[in-house]
């Protein structure tokens, strides 16, 4: 059998898995043809490494994905099952928080009417996010399209960045709870001190992901510019669709 060498950890051996970590021999690179298979494949199995994948993301993202599109993939949830996961657990607890809120303005404006949100997206963010995985990814690798990832790796990452973002939103929505408490001005009156906070970190997110993935030596003005061209953008076109899924005013 062929000798190889793990892309995880490096150790040698023959064989379909590796003795030391266990990762599968041949790890492809990313395409339409892996994302296919790994869609269902996430959904309906659940891998190690969801705390791993977590804390990774937020201290240093750049060289999770890295790892991650190189082969080294064992250690780290795998991103179709994270994204799904995340965004049941973070709508959940967002659609909890949003109820707290109404309540605490209506406790305290007995006569007030309950705001309603007809738009589906209003009431479900996580999906709005998922949604927009497919245009975030397009914005990303036309803005690094003469680096080495395709526009399939860069579907990858953004399905990260995407499950991260509804970490933000529930710590949004904990603000908007929070100020209920200590305001008497209805949920939506926050709206734009919300928004503010989410695209904030939104834009932080991407441009501390990218910039730690695409860093070359020497070229760091480059980098720069390109990150404010491909986050302005990425502003407006999200933005753009918070205005007409109906979230935004």
């Amino acid at each position: 059998m062929e000798h190889l060498n793990c892309k995880n950890c490096g150790f040698g051996y023959t064989g379909h898995f590796c003795p030391q970590c266990g990762q599968p021999a041949h790890e492809k690179r990313i395409d339409a043809q892996w994302l296919l298979h790994d869609v269902p494949h996430s959904v309906f199995h659940i891998d190690k490494g969801f705390f791993y994948t977590v804390s990774s993301l937020f201290t240093n993202p750049g060289q999770m994905v890295e790892n991650y599109l190189q082969g080294k993939r064992v250690k780290y949830f795998r991103p179709f099952a994270y994204v799904v996961l995340m965004s049941t657990i973070c709508a959940l607890i967002t659609k909890g928080l949003q109820a707290l809120t109404q309540n605490i303005y209506l406790r305290k404006n007995v006569v007030a009417v309950a705001a309603r949100h007809e738009s589906f997206l209003s009431h479900y963010f996580s999906v709005f996010i998922f949604i927009m995985i497919p245009l975030a990814s397009l914005i990303t690798w036309l803005a690094f399209v003469k680096r080495k990832y395709n526009y399939w790796e860069h579907f990858l990452i953004n399905t990260y960045i995407a499950a991260q973002l509804n970490l933000l939103l529930v710590l949004v929505s904990f603000i908007a709870f929070i100020t209920a408490l200590f305001s008497d001005a209805p949920p939506e009156a926050n709206f734009s001190v919300v928004t503010t906070v989410f695209m904030t970190g939104f834009l932080f997110l991407y441009g501390y992901t990218f910039g730690g993935l695409m860093h070359q030596k020497g070229k760091a003005l480059s980098l720069i510019l390109i990150l404010t061209a491909m986050n302005s953008l990425l502003f407006v076109v999200y933005y753009a669709g918070l205005v007409f899924a109906g979230i935004a005013p």
